[in-house]
């Protein structure tokens, strides 16, 4: 029997997560106007069921990219912001950027779906910004004013929500990185703990060494 949640690794989970759920979110509101004001629009839909879920789905990859490219200017700035307060922020992830472990320790995967969360909440941020503009575009259109109140305050929190998020997650995600750069324990199968020390590369030119 296949296994059905084996369609969900991660190399086809983090583009769902990063890329179509927050671009489905942004673009739906602009897609709902495209069938409401153009009736036309609305028969070739109709009629092409594929081909417009195919460049629904295309619009949706683009307008991920866009929040995924937007969300990379914010995790620069608080880069800069973290690195304003401790002095050691952006070292740190050079340092990790240039370490090669040879094991692959449990913080690793930690920082690993540290960054898929990171990536999710500010390019839902993002696309929340996008879906409560065309909210406010269909008001102006017509749309009843109590839809168009209640769905962008549900956007506002989203976004209120994505970006506090995120911030939270940068910090821990920072902690963890720095937390690599320090000694590694690999534990054997006879219950022995050989303590390996991650040297700095200024210190010994990126070798492990053990303590």
């Amino acid at each position: 029997m296949p296994n059905f949640f084996s369609a969900f690794t991660s190399e086809v989970f983090r583009p769902i997560a990063t890329l179509l759920i927050p671009g489905g979110i942004g673009i739906s509101p602009w897609f709902i106007f495209l069938l409401w004001r153009y009736p036309a629009v609305l028969r070739l839909a109709s009629a092409n069921h594929t081909e417009t879920g195919f460049l629904v789905l295309l619009t949706m990859i683009f307008a991920g990219l866009v929040f995924e490219d937007a969300g990379s200017h914010l995790e620069s700035w608080l880069d800069n912001r973290a690195d304003a307060v401790n002095g050691v922020h952006i070292k740190h992830w050079h340092d990790y950027l240039r370490t090669a472990f040879c094991a692959d320790p449990i913080g690793r995967r930690y920082i690993r779906t540290l960054v898929l969360k990171l990536k999710f909440e500010v390019g839902v941020a993002f696309a929340m910004v996008s879906a409560g503009l065309g909210v406010l575009w269909l008001g102006w259109f017509g749309l009843n004013c109590r839809t168009v109140l209640g769905t962008a305050t549900v956007c506002s929190l989203f976004l209120a929500w994505g970006l506090y998020e995120a911030c939270k997650t940068h910090e821990a995600l920072g902690t963890a990185r720095a937390e690599l750069l320090k000694e590694i324990r690999i534990i054997g199968g006879k219950s022995d703990t050989k303590p390996f020390q991650v040297a700095r590369p200024q210190e010994d030119e990126g070798e492990i060494s053990p303590s």
